[in-house]
Order: structure tokens, then C-alpha cells, then sequence
């Protein structure tokens, strides 16, 4: 089992496509002392996600719009002034996907998992029962 002092994000492989992190149950100290111990930056994608959010439209349909949220995710990559990302609060979208009648989340995996060319190593902090059934087990970490 991995420790918080012997976690390197930066030894991913490759270091230009997502990483996922399964961990349960994360809390702050322990994500800060990754965060030093990576030179790593934290994004929430929950508050993006708000920050994103327009007032005039009552409803998110984020399933209708993947491409758009793909396109968030790659820019916090691409606005890092760090190597590594860390995202945390990806899970929302995942739950919201396995919630819809005709979930898009088998088409999310797979762009998530092809995604290529990152500006930086972008490691998804996940809970364990949200794991991707398809997705390249290199770039895999189990929980803490």
C-alpha cells in the first residue's frame, strides 16, 4: 500500500495523458502534503464547474456537453503553473453520467483515457467504486 511520503506523481508514465488515484477517503492534510511533496497544483472541478455555470440556463445537461467538460479538464492542464495537476471533485460528473437514462459514461472513459498531449501530468483523485472497467491499469493507483 502506497504511503502519502512515497507517492510520486511525477514518475507517471505517460506523463502527457490522465492518471487516476483511488483513493476513498482524502482529506486535506494529507492531499496538501502530496501537493508539496509533487510540486503539484490542486483544482477542484466542482468549483470550476460553478465558476462555469450560466445563470440564464436552469439546467447543467452536462452529458449533452462532454466535449465541453473534456475541454475543462484539458485546460486545467494547459493553466498549471505547476507539472502536476491534481483534480479532485471529478467524481460529480461521473455520478451525474451513471445517473443519466442513456449515460454517456462508457463515451466519457474512453475520450478521458485517450486523452493525449496535457500541458501537465494530470493525476484524478477517484473513490475506489468509480474505477473505470476499461482503463490502462499503468496508469493506476490504488488508495492510500
Amino acid at each position: 500500500m502506497l504511503t502519502i511520503n512515497n507517492l510520486y506523481l511525477k514518475d507517471a508514465k505517460p506523463t502527457d495523458s490522465p492518471h487516476l488515484l483511488l483513493w476513498d477517503n482524502p482529506n486535506g492534510l494529507e492531499i496538501q502534503q502530496i501537493l508539496f511533496n509533487n510540486n503539484a497544483q490542486l483544482v477542484s472541478y466542482r468549483d470550476n464547474l460553478i465558476s462555469r455555470v450560466n445563470s440564464k440556463s436552469p439546467f447543467l445537461i452536462l452529458d449533452k456537453k462532454l466535449g465541453q467538460e473534456l475541454d475543462a479538464i484539458r485546460k486545467f492542464c494547459a493553466d498549471s503553473n505547476k507539472p502536476i495537476v491534481l483534480l479532485k471533485d471529478l467524481d460529480i460528473l461521473i455520478t451525474y453520467l451513471y445517473s443519466q437514462p442513456q449515460s454517456p459514461i462508457s463515451l466519457f472513459w474512453k475520450k478521458l483515457g485517450d486523452m493525449r498531449h496535457l500541458e501537465s501530468s494530470l493525476w484524478i483523485i477517484l473513490p475506489t467504486q468509480l474505477k473505470p472497467q476499461d482503463w490502462d491499469k499503468k496508469r493506476i493507483h490504488l488508495s492510500l
